[in-house]
This record gives C-alpha cells, structure tokens and sequence, in this order.
C-alpha cells in the first residue's frame, strides 16, 4: 500500500496496545488531498449550514463533491487563477449584507455560531471564488432560446397549476359540551338551510342567526380546494355558486357552508414563470456542463477515493 494513504498512530490502552487507524487520505487528486479529519471538519461545517446533521446515504455524493473541488482547484492551477485579498474581503462584506450584521464582533459571533472561524470562512470562500472562476472558463456561455423555454413551460405545465378554489361562506352552530342544545342547534341549521333554498339571502339570515346568539359565521374568502378540511370538502364537493350545504357535524358544533363562488383550475402564464424556468434551465445545463467538465478532468488527473475510511 502507498505509505502517503495511510498513517496509523499507536494508541495505548489498558493491559494491550494495539495499532488503529486515526488518520488516513480520503480523497487525492495529484498531489491534493482530503483527510478523514478534513472531512470531518467539513461535515460539521454543512450541518452547521443546513441544520441537519449529514446522514450516512448523502455520503458517497458529500465525498464526490470533495472530488470535483480538488480537480477544479487543479485546473484553476494549470489555469494560474487566483485570489486576491480584495476579493476574500469583498466576499465578506457580501455576506455580511446579506446577514444584516453591522459589524465584525457580530459578524465573528455569528461565526462561532456556527462554528467556524473567520479565517475558516475565508479559506472556504477563497476555494469558492477560485472554483468559480474556473467554471466560468471551463463552462462558457449557456444560451438559452424563449422557444426552448416555452417548450418546457409546456412539458411541464402541471407543476404551475393553479387549483380550483371556492370562495366559501359560514354558519356555525356551537354545541354545548354536555350536548344538551344539540337538537336545537341541528333544528336551526337545518331551518337556515331551507330558508336560503327557498330564496332567502344567506348573508341576512346569518346576521340574524348570530343576533340571537350561540352563532357565528362569516365570509371565509377563496380557499384551494386541496386546502379544505375533509367534511368540509365532502360537504361542497358538487355544490355549484349560490348554493348552501346540508348541516353537518364538525367537533365545534353544526356546520353550514355557502359556496360564493368557484373559482376553476387554471395555470400560471409563461410570463409570470418565464424567469424561473431560465434559471431551471441554466442551472440544468450547468450542472450538466459541470460534470462533463469534471469528468473529462478526471480522466487527466490521477484521482483516488476511499470511501471505506470516512464513518459517521
């Protein structure tokens, strides 16, 4: 075996000493290379950003991603890109905008929050600026087409949907806890429901109902269909506007709705999802430019992966 892949450290225990892997390369690309502690490191920093610890199935992409970085970070070499400490600093700044932080013990605080360092952060944002600096040579101009957007708006216009909505009205009827003005409650629901089927305006006989008390109700405005509770789905279900629902039963008492009206299923328009769809589309056809890119890199360069060394 390469002695540079593996360094084994004794560590004593009691009554035995016994030798055990404490440290070994990861990931090499030429001369670059990712140790477990590396790694480790790196792990800790992505839970920190994401708030979620990395699992054991995002690890094989989480070390492929290490790949890819030494071999851009190599090509940026061959390429003689580099960073300066205006750009690190201006990066900074950036993040500091972004995060609403008015200074550098706020800043540094936030940091430590996270657990990283300044000079932590700004290693990391120096291999950024320099991995996108190579991209940007390496991947070149993306032109996207508005006939090659509308065609995909097309393909896939089930995703800017917009569910049919019912603008719905209210009547409530509450029901005591012990149940004892049950019949009554369900006797003036059922009497408010013919008196608007019989042409009675539902919103006059609704202030007139909560007048008299143990009644409440109103307008609920428009409501998607796939939002509603399921009685109260099932009890507008084939209600067409204008129409009011049989009473029926929910925890708080006898319900009664009024669909106002319906509003169909319909789609967003091109021009409200134009935008979006581009930078889909740019972003596809990067990371498709990206792993050609890659790949081809790795043809080139000689690349080792040890999987078996990293754990959780």
């Amino acid at each position: 075996m390469n002695a540079l892949l593996v360094v084994f450290t004794l560590l004593a225990w009691p009554a035995q000493a016994e030798r055990r892997l404490v440290e070994a390369i990861v990931v090499r690309v030429n001369e670059r290379i990712l140790t477990v502690s590396d790694l480790k490191k790196r792990a800790v920093e992505r839970s920190a950003e994401t708030g979620k610890p990395l699992t054991a199935d995002e690890v094989p992409a989480f070390l492929q991603e290490a790949v890819d970085e030494l071999c851009l970070l190599e090509r940026a070499a061959e390429l003689k890109i580099e960073v300066d400490k205006d750009d690190v600093e201006a990066a900074v700044a950036q993040l500091k905008e972004q995060n609403r932080v008015a200074d550098d013990e706020a800043f540094n605080q936030l940091l430590a929050n996270l657990g990283l360092t300044r000079s932590q952060l700004e290693a990391r944002l120096r291999t950024t600026i320099t991995i996108n600096r190579t991209l940007q040579k390496e991947v070149g101009q993306l032109p996207i087409t508005e006939e090659e957007l509308r065609t995909r708006y097309e393909e896939e216009k089930e995703s800017f949907a917009i569910p049919e909505k019912v603008h719905l009205e209210h009547l409530l009827f509450p029901i005591k806890a012990d149940g004892s003005n049950a019949a009554q409650q369900w006797e003036r629901a059922r009497a408010l429901v013919a008196a608007v089927r019989a042409g009675g305006d539902f919103g006059q006989l609704l202030q007139e109902e909560t007048k008299k008390g143990e009644a409440n109700g109103g307008d609920l405005g428009e409501i998607a269909v796939p939002d509603l509770r399921d009685e109260v789905a099932r009890a507008v279900a084939h209600l067409k506007a204008g129409e009011v629902s049989e009473p029926f039963a929910i925890p708080a008492g006898v319900h009664v709705i009024r669909v106002k009206a319906r509003i169909p299923k319909g789609y967003k328009p091109f021009s409200q999802v134009v935008e979006q769809l581009r930078l889909q589309e740019m972003d596809r056809r990067y990371r498709q430019r990206l792993r050609a890119v890659v790949d081809n890199l790795k043809k080139r360069y000689v690349v080792e992966l040890h999987p078996e060394y990293f754990r959780l």
